[in-house]
């Protein structure tokens, strides 16, 4: 199984979720730590540019990696559209690496839990800590199955341009030995079936992310949740902040 946004999931992103949302305050506590980085950049598994196109307007010198061409084709149209550039790049993270290149790599809104095996996990964080220059970072978000039940099915329409498109999400099963969920989700136009993706969320605990990271050579390695905000009563999100 591959994690991979197609046709209609990556307009229907991108109708919900254009360049400069903020998903649970996300962007605004990502601009703390990125704003001031002097050196590259870069985002991966940057999608339509939801947080590519705002940095790029605050002159931060970012790039983006991602593959769904998909996508990607979204995020050069807002590139356009707001006259700005970055190099784009569609490949697979497992094998993208830069050696002591880039100040920062960010993964943000749980694009890691979408990374279908720990072995392409454990790959591509190691091509993290080699692509980063010494003394850089990685910010990873991580979410949590704390909702997630089995055989719960939900259908909602949204207007996408001139689409109706009506999507079914159901949770298909849960594996708690090897931490990951299974989810069906079917894209439905005029009540006929165009597009159907499974998607499996792998999930990791903090203790144990942070061993990985720390046997990976990364250090410093600090845990924020939920963006530093207090509204959240429950754990939703948890983002690990590392050093090369």
């Amino acid at each position: 199984m591959e994690n991979k946004y197609q046709k209609y999931s990556s307009l229907l992103y991108d109708a919900t979720k254009p360049p400069g949302t903020s998903v649970d305050g996300d962007l605004e506590f990502y601009k703390e730590y990125i704003l001031p980085v002097e050196g590259k950049v870069l985002e991966a598994g940057v999608g339509n540019g939801r947080m590519l196109i705002p940095f790029l307007k605050y002159k931060v010198d970012i790039i983006g990696i991602d593959k769904s061409n998909e996508m990607l084709e979204l995020c050069e149209e807002h590139l356009k559209n707001n006259n700005l550039k970055s190099e784009l790049i569609c490949q697979s993270l497992e094998t993208f690496c830069r050696p002591d290149e880039f100040e920062a790599i960010i993964m943000p809104n749980a694009s890691f839990n979408l990374i279908e095996t720990r072995e392409k996990a454990l790959i591509i964080l190691q091509n993290y800590f080699t692509s980063l220059k010494k003394n850089g970072f990685v910010m990873i978000d991580l979410i949590f199955p704390s909702e997630f039940k089995v055989g719960v099915s939900h259908k909602l329409k949204h207007n996408v341009f001139d689409l109706e498109i009506e999507v079914e999400n159901i949770s298909k099963s849960i594996n708690w030995e090897e931490q990951y969920s299974l989810t069906e989700v079917n894209y439905y136009i005029d009540s006929t079936l165009k597009e159907t993706q499974n998607f499996k969320m792998s999930w990791y605990g903090i203790e144990e992310f942070k061993m990985i990271l720390s046997n990976l050579g990364f250090s410093k390695i600090e845990v924020i949740k939920n963006y530093n905000k207090k509204s959240f009563i429950n754990l939703k999100t948890a983002t690990f902040i590392a050093y090369k």
